[in-house]
């Protein structure tokens, strides 16, 4: 049945009101899309700044324990080397207290006889010599010095682990701390008694001089054999480099390990 005015007018109507639908439809999906943007704005902004802010506090904190380890570590260093400084100068007092206990004292002077109450002289009983003192051991020169190459071997190490049980550093740093070009390492480990120290070529100098003196010169056999063990231990290290020199990147670390223990039984047979 053909449409007729009035229903071809509501037809029209119906139109119309579904493109207003349509257009309104566009309009709402536009303001969604907008504020879909706007939010992955927001959020990118607070991912930013929350980045910064971590960076910023990560930053502070770096600096805030950079600023504690030098307050620290610069006090801690100083008071290491004084104590150093006071055992050394303890050492030296000791040892020269005891050379002075060692030497024999000098004989005292005869009186002179009184003169004779009576006229006639009152015969003197002949005086008994006092035996001769005996003489000091002979004692290798104490200005006597390693070995010239050896010392430039040793300055010439950047940096040496030291691998020692904690007592013979203490008698290290008590014999070789006076020396001005010893100094004392900032970072010292230990665990269990061991202490792993890293030495610098200037330090191995002052230990090879220092500890080739004490080995010839002090008065207790204990404190030249110690002494005499690490100048020897020290040498062996420094002469591998010096026969198989290496500069660079690539080379081993320098390591001295003073640990000497028996060969474990064979118990293959």
């Amino acid at each position: 049945m053909p449409f007729g005015s009035g229903d071809r007018a509501q037809l029209q109507q119906i139109i119309e009101q579904l493109g207003k639908l349509a257009t309104d439809l566009a309009a709402v999906k536009q303001q969604v899309n907008d504020q879909q943007n706007t939010i992955n704005q927001i959020r990118q902004d607070a991912t930013a700044a929350i980045t910064t802010g971590l960076a910023e506090i990560r930053a502070v904190a770096r600096d805030a324990m950079s600023r504690t380890n030098d307050i620290v570590t610069g006090p801690v260093a100083s008071i290491g080397g004084e104590l150093v400084t006071i055992r050394s100068a303890i050492g030296q007092l000791d040892s020269r207290l005891q050379e002075q206990a060692a030497s024999p004292p000098a004989p005292a002077a005869e009186p002179a006889s009184p003169p004779a109450p009576e006229p006639e002289p009152t015969p003197v009983p002949e005086a008994v010599p006092e035996p001769d003192p005996e003489p000091e051991p002979e004692r290798p020169d104490p200005l006597d010095e390693p070995d010239v190459d050896t010392l430039r071997a040793a300055a010439g190490i950047s940096a040496a682990t030291l691998h020692a049980h904690r007592d013979t550093w203490e008698f290290l740093v008590k014999h070789v701390g006076a020396d001005q070009h010893f100094h004392l390492p900032a970072e010292v480990r230990g665990a269990e008694g061991v202490v792993l120290a890293k030495v610098s070529g200037p330090s191995l100098v002052a230990a090879l001089t220092s500890l080739h003196r004490v080995s010839r010169t002090a008065p207790e056999a204990g404190t030249r054999a110690i002494a005499a063990h690490l100048h020897e231990r020290l040498t062996e290290t420094v002469q591998e480099i010096v026969t198989r020199p290496h500069r660079g990147d690539g080379a081993d670390a320098v390591r001295i390990v003073i640990d000497d223990r028996a060969a474990p039984d064979d118990t293959s047979s």
